[in-house]
């Protein structure tokens, strides 16, 4: 049960959503001390954006090749 696939790829959403939303979230808090909106809010959502997505890409293929091991 807690060995489950569906487990990996719920950590791998999850760290996605993180790793977009906290960045964003600093990027407006930044905007909002310095009265720059959204130059910062912006930047920091693609630097999220990037991130979280070339991070879920590894994590992705990490789980696959796990699950072709196990099952293959």
């Amino acid at each position: 049960m807690w060995n489950s696939p569906v487990l990996g790829l719920i950590g791998i959403g999850s760290y996605l959503a993180a790793a977009i939303v906290v960045p964003t979230v600093i990027g407006h808090l930044i905007d909002n001390r310095f009265d720059t909106e959204p130059a910062f809010t912006l930047v920091f959502l693609l630097i999220g954006l990037m991130a979280g997505l070339l991070g879920a890409y590894r994590q992705l293929q990490e789980f696959l090749r796990v699950e072709r091991k196990d099952h293959g």
